[in-house]
C-alpha cells in the first residue's frame, strides 16, 4: 500500500507567520507609530498579493472555459458567453483611463452585477426559509422558534409590511438583530478566525 505523503514542515514560514500575527494583534491592542506604519505596509503588500492572486484566478477560469469551448463539451455555449463577457469587461477597464470608475464599467456594475447580487440575496432568503420549514417539518426541537424568528425578521425588513407593524415590534426585532444576533455572529467569526490561524500554522509545520 502506498504510504501517505507528509508535508515538509517550514519552520521559517511558521516563525514569520507567528511574528506577523503577533505584530497585528499588538497593533490592535497597543498601537504605536512604528507598529501602525509596519502594519499599514503589510496591508499594502496583502492588497498587492490579493490582486495578483485574483489575476491568476481570472486567467485560470478563462483557460478552463476556453478548453471546454475548444473541446465542445457540454454547455460550452455558456462557457463561451462567460469568456466573451469577461474579456469585454477586462478590456473596457484597461483601455479606459478612469479604470473601474469609467462609465461603461459603472453601467455594468449598476445594471448587471448589482441586480444579480440582489437576486442571489433574495434566493438566499427563500432558501433559508425553506430550510427552516424543513427543519420544522422533520420535527426537531426548537424548529418552531427558528421558523418564527426567520419569518419575523423577513417581514420586519420588508418596507411594505413593516409600515403597518407596531413600532415596538419593529424596534425589538432590530434590537435582536443588532445586539444578541450580532454578538453571536462576531463570536463565531472570531472563533473561525482563530481556527483558521491554527490550521495555517499546522500546515506550515507539516501536521495538517
Amino acid at each position: 500500500m502506498p504510504t501517505e505523503q507528509r508535508l515538509r514542515p517550514s519552520y521559517l514560514l511558521a516563525v514569520i507567520f507567528i511574528a506577523l500575527s503577533s505584530l497585528i494583534v499588538l497593533d490592535r491592542l497597543m498601537p504605536t507609530p512604528i507598529t501602525q506604519a509596519v502594519v499599514a505596509t503589510l496591508y499594502q503588500w496583502l492588497l498587492l498579493l490579493g490582486g495578483a492572486a485574483l489575476l491568476l484566478g481570472l486567467v485560470n477560469v478563462a483557460w478552463l472555459h476556453m478548453r471546454r469551448v475548444l473541446r465542445g463539451q457540454r454547455d460550452w455555449v455558456l462557457s463561451l458567453i462567460l469568456v466573451v463577457v469577461m474579456a469585454a469587461v477586462f478590456v473596457a477597464g484597461v483601455i479606459n483611463p478612469a479604470g473601474a470608475a469609467g462609465p461603461l464599467l459603472t453601467w455594468v456594475f449598476d445594471h448587471v452585477i448589482a441586480p444579480g447580487q440582489r437576486a442571489l440575496f433574495a434566493l438566499l432568503a427563500l432558501v433559508m426559509a425553506a430550510a427552516a420549514y424543513r427543519f420544522v417539518h422533520v420535527g426537531r426541537p426548537g424548529g418552531a422558534w427558528l421558523l418564527a424568528g426567520v419569518l419575523l425578521i423577513l417581514v420586519v425588513q420588508m418596507p411594505m409590511s413593516s409600515s403597518w407593524l407596531p413600532a415596538w415590534l419593529v424596534a425589538a426585532t432590530f434590537w435582536l438583530v443588532d445586539t444578541p444576533v450580532m454578538a453571536a455572529l462576531r463570536g463565531a467569526l472570531i472563533g473561525s478566525g482563530i481556527a483558521l490561524l491554527i490550521v495555517g500554522l499546522r500546515l506550515l509545520l507539516g501536521r495538517a
